[in-house]
């Protein structure tokens, strides 16, 4: 896969995760992007070994919320999770 259509899903990936947290959290635009970008669950979207740009930007998601719900020892859950 090229860098550019990596590049592109993960983007696509973002934007409609973005638009979940406006909706679902009532969250401005600017703070949800940020809320994203400064996510471990972005960190390991932008990991090709995850293969988490594979799955839906739902699926995805629904780590998001549980990174911003119980922060508290996410990364380890997560990796155990994706290792399935």
């Amino acid at each position: 896969m090229k860098k550019a259509e990596f590049e592109f899903i993960v983007r696509s990936i973002v934007d409609e995760m973005v638009s979940f947290l406006m909706e679902d959290y009532n969250m401005p635009m600017l703070e949800a992007f940020d809320k994203i970008y400064n996510s471990k669950i972005f960190e390991k979207l932008q990991d090709k070994g995850t293969g988490l740009y594979l799955r839906s930007a739902a699926y995805t998601y629904e780590y998001l919320k549980k990174e911003i719900i119980v922060p508290k020892d996410f990364e380890a859950n997560i990796v155990a999770e994706l290792a399935k």
